[in-house]
């Protein structure tokens, strides 16, 4: 088999074996199709590259169209210079971030891996290329004060759906620690509003469980009832966020649900889903909850994950320091 073959291999793999969401195939995938190009393989078109934006749709589509790629290379292209080539070219000539490298980098070698456990190879090519040094950036938060309850005065009874809709969102990612793509896949049945507990299916299909807020279990059934109304028609194990055709609303809509909110708050900065989860991780650790159990409700499988949180802490501590002591 040559190269891109190998490569719709493992996209089936991880589509299939591994149960990667399809968002994470894609991801995987664009990056492949960029070295198959870097080699000097006719490229892809866009279209096929591409895949649809909602939960539910099989993995294995995304895995798809790359063996039929022309000017095909063979699996010994895929060498430890040919990557470092790759990484070189996308840094200095098509001047990519860090953060992107790396990202194609790590489909990269998880490809490699793929071939060594699958005994197609005996060493991974790409696992002795460093990843580049990424800047550290602190994340972007709220204040406790800008989230306060009395920022969010009860709706009207004439509200309407999209405005109920994003309190819940609200509830979800700030109350609950929950990544947007977490609330677009979430179903009715996953809910249990006696315990106040949700199970959320992350990255990987991992599943978590994670308290809910009161705000969101005094809401939860007025918003079901207007969905119905609506004509959404939710059933038990049926999408929360349900639109008219049945199917969940795309991330988009979510989105803007939160960056309109956030707007009519007062909010300035950046007013996405993302951060509103930072502001959760860093209230939580503000007010003492400890480090592990705020990794456990984000769902991150690695603790330098959550570690960036402590970072703002310190962050905050050194500029009201500087701000205030007299000798600093």
């Amino acid at each position: 088999m040559n190269l891109p073959e190998h490569i719709e291999q493992f996209l089936q793999y991880i589509a299939e074996r591994r149960r990667f969401s399809p968002r994470t195939v894609d991801t995987y995938k664009k990056s492949l199709v960029k070295f198959l190009e870097h080699l000097g393989g006719t490229p892809i078109p866009a279209g096929k590259a591409g895949v649809e934006n909602a939960p539910g749709i099989a993995g294995i589509e995304n895995a798809r169209g790359i063996a039929g790629i022309e000017n095909a290379p063979e699996l010994s292209a895929f060498s430890e210079m040919n990557v470092k080539g790759f990484v070189w070219d996308l840094k200095m000539k098509q001047k990519l971030a860090p953060t992107s490298i790396c990202e194609h980098l790590a489909a990269l070698k998880s490809f490699g891996k793929y071939l060594v456990r699958s005994k197609v190879l005996e060493t991974n090519p790409a696992e002795a290329v460093p990843m580049p040094k990424r800047p550290k950036r602190l994340v972007n938060v709220l204040g406790q004060k800008d989230l306060a309850e009395e920022k969010f005065p009860e709706l009207p009874p004439d509200a309407k759906l999209p405005q109920v809709r994003a309190r819940i969102l609200l509830e979800l990612i700030y109350g609950s620690g929950l990544r947007i793509s977490e609330c677009q896949s979430l179903t009715w049945d996953r809910i249990d509003t006696s315990a106040k507990l949700v199970r959320v299916l992350g990255k990987g299909n991992k599943e978590r469980i994670v308290p809910l807020t009161e705000s969101f279990i005094d809401r939860i059934a007025n918003f079901k009832q207007m969905e119905a109304e609506a004509g959404h028609l939710p059933t038990a194990t049926g999408y929360v966020f349900l639109s008219e055709d049945g199917k969940p609303f795309g991330l988009r809509t979510l989105r803007n649900d939160i960056h309109d909110l956030l707007r009519e708050i007062g909010w300035e900065g950046k007013a996405s889903p993302h951060v509103l989860r930072h502001s959760f991780a860093t209230h939580l650790l503000e007010n003492g909850a400890e480090i592990m159990s705020v990794k456990e409700m984000l769902g991150h499988s690695n603790i330098s994950t959550t570690q960036v949180y402590t970072h703002v802490n310190a962050e905050r501590l050194r500029a009201a320091f500087k701000k205030t002591h007299p000798r600093a």
